[in-house]
């Protein structure tokens, strides 16, 4: 799953944690915890402002709303 997620990343600007989940077809809850891991690794990292404003109607999970970039390469 993690290869995946890297893959995914690299192809992207970045990705919100639904999109990421979608995408390799896991459960977003999995998935956090495989970005937690990449993070600490200093593979990826938190972007801001890549997402349009929120309406604050508190539907989505606010960990879906953080957007994630590869930056291993950088």
């Amino acid at each position: 799953m993690l290869k995946q997620i890297q893959d995914f990343l690299k192809s992207r600007k970045g990705a919100c944690l639904a999109d990421i989940a979608n995408h390799i077809g896991a459960d977003p809850q999995a998935v956090s915890g495989m970005l937690d891991v990449l993070a600490k690794k200093r593979r990826i990292r938190q972007i801001q402002n890549m997402m349009p404003k929120c309406g604050g109607c508190t539907h989505c999970v606010p960990q879906s709303l953080i957007v994630w970039e590869w930056c291993a390469d950088h």
